[in-house]
């Protein structure tokens, strides 16, 4: 799949799929296989990802472009185009975004869209919308059913609620797939090196929805490997006083230098919360605990599904 950030892009026919896809989970998956299904041999495969980055990093998403490549990277998607979704975006009325985006742009032929699909100024367009100007822009939509996991519709919305309760297990039977990061491994204070456990301090992105603090059972792709893990997010109150959110990966069995680095995280299950000790050595004696529980349940995850 290639993948290019920008607007300047013009395809002479495409089969099409467009939306923000944040969390690309169960009903985002349905949308994309129905895209591939409809592709044909003399089109493009599109999937049309409207990047809210420029927006307010006030509007936290769970993944990133970035992180969208990244699962979808072995997909059958031809074109994953991330699209700055600008203010002029979102004032266009919808038949000026289907007219001069996906079929003077993108050459749209087939259009692929869920059933709760909002789009244009206040939102006003919609699957109807998409229909009414089926004949005169002479393409075709294709509307998925809306998907549904224990009774519930998948939605954006309740995944990015699942993961900043807590519930980071739940919001990965909605997504299909563990919670993703990724980030540059950057310099700390080292303290975990001088008691024998370096980790990893991950940087990403300001506006990634972070889930809520406490230590986690983790999956890291390093150098094209699958590395165990155990990552603490939150503060840091038996190191130091900052109120400023760290990410810091204990990778077991781990030795190599990657600090610029940039790595992936599968966050696979909840293990406790941040706990203030009282020395370094109660820390290490609790982290020793926790290795023990992420090994016993890392080691019936398939890494075949992960990362």
């Amino acid at each position: 799949m290639k993948h290019i950030f920008g607007t300047d892009m013009k395809v002479g026919k495409s089969c099409i799929a467009f939306g923000q896809f944040d969390g690309l989970h169960k009903g985002h998956m349905a949308v994309i296989d129905e895209l591939i299904k409809e592709k044909t041999s003399d089109s493009t495969s599109i999937l049309l990802s409207l990047d809210y980055v420029c927006d307010s990093i006030n509007e936290k998403v769970i993944y990133t472009e970035e992180e969208k490549e990244l699962i979808l990277r072995n997909s059958s998607i031809d074109l994953m185009l991330s699209y700055p979704f600008t203010a002029d975006v979102k004032r266009m009325e919808p038949e000026r975004f289907i007219k001069e985006i996906l079929i003077d742009k993108l050459g749209a032929k087939t259009i692929v869209a869920g059933e709760k699909c909002r789009f244009g100024r206040d939102c006003k367009g919609s699957i109807m919308t998409l229909k009414h100007f089926e004949s005169k822009y002479n393409y075709k939509v294709v509307c998925p059913k809306t998907v549904k996991y224990k009774g519930q519709a998948v939605t954006s919305k309740l995944i990015k609620d699942e993961i900043c309760e807590g519930n980071i297990n739940k919001a990965n039977e909605f997504l299909g797939h563990a919670f993703k990061m990724i980030g540059e491994v950057v310099h700390g204070k080292a303290i975990g090196r001088t008691v024998g456990m370096p980790t990893a301090n991950l940087k990403v992105a300001d506006n990634k929805l972070m889930p809520q603090n406490g230590v986690y059972a983790t999956l890291s792709e390093v150098d094209s490997k699958v590395v165990k893990g155990l990552t603490n997010i939150g503060l840091r109150p038996s190191v130091d006083n900052n109120d400023y959110i760290t990410i810091e990966t204990y990778l077991l069995d781990f030795s190599k230098d990657i600090y610029g680095k940039k790595i992936a995280l599968d966050i696979h299950t909840y293990i406790r919360g941040v706990i203030k000790f009282s020395s370094i050595d109660e820390v290490k004696k609790q982290v020793d605990k926790d290795i023990h529980s992420i090994r016993k349940y890392l080691d019936n995850v398939k890494l075949l599904d992960v990362i």
